[in-house]
């Protein structure tokens, strides 16, 4: 009896771990330009929006939330996981030690891009709580890098209500703020997924100095995907919940 041994390769499944419905667009966007054989498993948590307005950004609570949905991810059989919001990507290094799956940070490959050839750099953002994950990301790659970069926030809170009610108009408005922002520093940095369509309403004469994250982290997870390789060290020792509790507080 001949046994079949050239079955096809089942195309890669990628979870992301989300914190808004907002991003799914953007996200699906950036896969079909640079990863269209990925199969896509949304994992969404919008409880992590009140905590980062309650809690100022990324907390305990936060932290256990973004690792409960990585094990989800996980249990599922997922070949890699992109975590969509900046806000959790601190989070990413503390869950590592748990998750054996390859984990992408959404804002890690394109900080790291844009450290090699700015010096200065603006981060545009609707929310506080963002910058707080951000711009400590930004001057650990720098230095990693051995580079010297200056931070400037744009933060444009009052422009977040349009996303729901005319989303149009709410890319235009990021669009003229990172406009703006591109003439006052070498390189934008649009820290937010939901914001990443904006890019496309840049004035053409400084778009190029405008940097998304959503194509920059897809790609990254292509790459370990292809070349087999995990996005932590995973022969690094296992850490006992009582440490990531440590960590977290």
């Amino acid at each position: 009896m001949n046994i079949r041994t050239d079955f096809p390769r089942m195309p890669p499944r990628v979870a992301l771990l989300s914190s808004t419905r907002a991003v799914f667009s953007p996200m699906e966007a950036a896969f079909r330009e640079v990863f269209p054989e990925a199969q896509i498993v949304h994992l969404l948590d919008e409880t992590l929006i009140d905590d980062f307005r309650q809690d100022g950004g990324l907390s305990p609570r936060s932290r256990r939330k973004a690792l409960q949905m990585a094990m989800t991810a996980q249990d599922a059989g997922v070949d890699g996981i992109l975590v969509t919001c900046s806000t959790i990507s601190p989070s990413v290094d503390d869950l590592r030690p748990f998750i054996a799956t390859p984990v992408v940070k959404i804002d890690e490959p394109v900080v790291e891009q844009v450290v090699q050839s700015a010096q200065s750099i603006a981060l545009l953002t609707t929310a506080d709580s963002v910058l707080k994950s951000v711009e400590p990301l930004v001057l650990d790659k720098a230095r990693q890098a051995g580079r010297k970069v200056a931070i400037r926030r744009f933060v444009k809170g009052d422009i977040w209500p349009l996303l729901l009610k005319d989303p149009a108009a709410f890319y235009q408005a990021v669009g003229e703020a990172a406009t703006q922002a591109a003439k006052e520093c070498q390189a934008v940095i649009i820290t937010q997924v939901s914001m990443a369509p904006g890019r496309e309403y840049v004035e053409a004469r400084v778009r190029d100095q405008v940097y998304a994250s959503p194509v920059y982290a897809v790609r990254a997870l292509r790459r370990i995907l292809k070349e087999g390789k995990g996005s932590q060290d995973l022969t690094a020792p296992a850490v006992s919940p009582v440490t990531m509790k440590r960590r977290t507080e």
